[in-house]
């Protein structure tokens, strides 16, 4: 096997994803938002029009860590928002939505 040089393996290290391993990190990780049950429903609950902490954490029906868990989750992948106490889908979030069956 040959060796590869200190400039190889430092662009390798820097090289970003093609647009199709994007796109496919992408799609995977929206199935992986609608495939978790909590999830699901959350995304269901806050609908298009959005839904207080409060009101949305009682209709889930889970304790603070999963409630916190499952929303860090929609967050970090850029499916929701939070606007004062009031959780909110983002574009990518109402995706989402339009993709669960009622």
């Amino acid at each position: 096997m040959p060796e590869i040089s200190d400039d190889e393996l430092e662009a390798m290290l820097e090289r970003r994803p093609s647009v199709r391993e994007a796109k496919v990190a992408d799609h995977e990780l929206m199935v992986k938002a609608v495939e978790h049950p909590v999830r699901r429903k959350m995304i269901k609950i806050i609908g298009v029009f959005g839904k207080k902490r409060s009101d949305l954490r009682t209709e889930l029906g889970v304790d603070d860590s999963m409630f916190n868990f499952q929303t860090d989750f929609l967050i970090k992948g850029n499916y929701l928002k939070i606007e004062g106490d009031t959780y909110r889908l983002t574009d990518r979030g109402l995706v989402l939505l339009s993709n669960i069956p009622k």
